[in-house]
């Protein structure tokens, strides 16, 4: 007798193999889940130092625009300048100064140190006098604070976690 033996030809995956496969492919999907979740909240973080940086240079141009008294060669000293600031009670009112004022007779309040529509993203998100919100920040669970300008200093935008 010839007996020829066949081998069974196996199809699909065992339940173990399945299983096995289910597992790995869940870990890769973390990860990258991860990976993306991470790059997201790095983007936010470096819209919210870009926000930090722009705002700090208005601040540097409105304080080199007070020391000059109109349009006069005289110059205001720059510890008046800093008591006007640190006059204003809060980082939204001291903001406020860095914001175009059409009603100004001084061309360079008029127009402002901040453009209108960066104003306009920091008054819809913030709602807090020290913390100045945008959504960038809102997202890096961050926001910015004007502090009292100290003595011997120059006035800092200061970038704080929540």
């Amino acid at each position: 007798m010839n007996m020829t033996i066949r081998k069974q030809r196996r199809e699909g995956f065992s339940f173990v193999e399945a299983i096995f496969t289910i597992a790995i492919i869940g870990i890769m999907s973390s990860i990258v889940v991860a990976a993306i979740s991470n790059a997201s909240r790095d983007a936010h973080r470096v819209m919210a130092r870009q926000q930090q940086a722009s705002v700090q240079g208005a601040l540097t141009a409105w304080v080199m625009a007070q020391m000059r008294v109109g349009n006069t060669a005289q110059y205001r000293g720059l510890e008046s300048v800093r008591t006007s600031y640190n006059s204003l009670g809060n980082s939204q009112l001291r903001f406020k100064l860095l914001i175009p004022d059409p009603t100004s007779s001084d061309p360079s309040l008029r127009a402002g140190f901040l453009d209108q529509t960066t104003a306009d993203h920091f008054a819809d998100y913030t709602s807090n006098g020290n913390q100045l919100q945008t959504s960038a920040l809102y997202n890096a669970q961050q926001y910015l604070t004007l502090p009292d300008w100290q003595q011997g200093d120059f006035p800092r935008v200061e970038l704080v976690n929540q």
